[in-house]
Formats: structure tokens, sequence, C-alpha cells
């Protein structure tokens, strides 16, 4: 299975002192907009090639935990008030945490693209699969970011998708959206705008806005600047 690293997680990472994280390329998808931001606040990116043996215990016969797994409890009882951890029930609901995350997409966010000599790049839309957009707090919505300033943009452009939710944001960057398919609604104080496919969005800096949809919603967006989440 593997796991998004976001341009978030690089500047949690930054503001906790970290100056490097190692990343897994058989395990792990950095996005281009992450790979910038580390490179702009100082984080080096290692990544870990396939070369490296892999643990052990990750061989180890059914029903053992992964080596990471100590360190994982420590650092949730560390949250817990004193006299309220039971060891046995931590394992199982990490142990239940990790099995559900192997059922997720392993393929994680991609798309099949092509680049000019001159700096043109293709996108392919029907290959693009969605990661998981980790800022609307565990709602399903799907995300790849498609162009970015490792590309040498000022501007980034991207998919996002889901189904039946709905999910508060306020933007610091300028963002289009155009819609690809279903009806994407933006609420803007009481009035609710509905999109539908061809349709346009412009949606300033500063907005607080709600992003939704009754049904089904595709559509691509294009912020500017590239990297607004380093400003």
């Amino acid at each position: 299975m593997k796991s998004l690293f976001t341009a978030e997680k690089i500047k949690e990472l930054h503001k906790s002192g970290e100056t490097s994280v190692e990343i897994s390329p058989q395990s792990t998808i950095i996005t281009p907009e992450a790979r910038d931001v580390a490179k702009k606040l100082g984080v080096k990116i290692i990544d870990v090639t396939a070369s490296i043996e892999p643990r052990k215990s990750s061989r180890s016969h059914a029903g053992s935990l992964p080596d990471n797994l100590q360190d994982i409890k420590k650092a949730v009882r560390a949250k817990l008030p004193a006299g309220h951890q039971n060891s046995a029930l931590l394992d199982q609901l990490i142990e239940k945490a990790l099995k559900e995350l192997q059922h997720q997409d392993a393929a994680g966010p991609s798309c099949a693209r092509e680049k000019a000599p001159n700096g043109v790049v293709l996108v392919r839309g029907s290959s693009v699969k969605p990661g998981k957009f980790e800022g609307a707090g565990g709602k399903p919505i799907g995300l790849t970011d498609v162009i970015g300033s490792a590309d040498n943009s000022s501007i980034a452009a991207g998919y996002m998708q889901w189904e039946n939710c709905s999910f508060p944001w306020t933007l610091t960057y300028d963002e289009i959206d155009v819609v690809l398919e279903g009806e994407l609604h933006i609420t803007c104080g009481d009035k609710t705008h509905i999109g539908k496919p061809g349709d346009v969005f412009f949606i300033p800096k500063g907005a607080a806005i709600e992003f939704g949809s009754p049904g089904k919603v595709r559509f691509v967006y294009v912020t500017y600047p590239a990297d607004w989440s380093a400003q």
C-alpha cells in the first residue's frame, strides 16, 4: 500500500524542527508540490531505494507486528492519560488500523504525462488516479496534483473528485475550477452556486467557502501561485 506525502506534511516536519525525511518510492508517493516546498524550507528528502533489504519482521509469521509498531504504541501512550492504557487493546486497535490501510488502493495518485524538451506538458486525463486529500477532515476526497512548480510553472493544476459530501475551505491563493462531471456546489455565506459540466468557477484568495456535491463530481483545478502552501 502506498501512502501520499503532501506539502502539508513537509511544513509540519519543518515546524517540528526536522531537517530531513526518508521516503521509500515503493511505499510512498510524494507530490511535486511537496518536493518543491521541502526545497524551499530546507528539508532534505532522502529516497530509500529498493536495494535496501526489508526488515525481517515484515516477513515473519502470521500474527506478528511490524517493527515500527512499538514506536507507534509509544507515541499513542504518550497521548493517553496515566492509568488509561490497555496494552492488549492498544495492540488490537493498531493492528486493525493497519489492516484497514492495507485494503486501500495500493496504486496511489498517478497520471500519464508527456513532456516536450521545451517544457510543454501533456497530462492524459483518462489516466488520472486520485490520492486522498488530507485537508477535508478525513472525508473521502480524491486529489491528484498533475502540474506544479516542479514543472517550472508559476501555476499548479490537478484533479479532484468525491461523492455526496462537503467540506469547508479558506483559500490562501487564487483558484479556477472547471467542472468535468456531475455538479460542483460552492457555498458562499447563505448562497450556493452550482456548476455543471463545462462551467468554470473563479475563487479569489481569501474566500471562505464550502465545497460540496449531492452526488459524484469531478473537476480540474488551477491555482496561483503553484507553491501557495509555502507562502
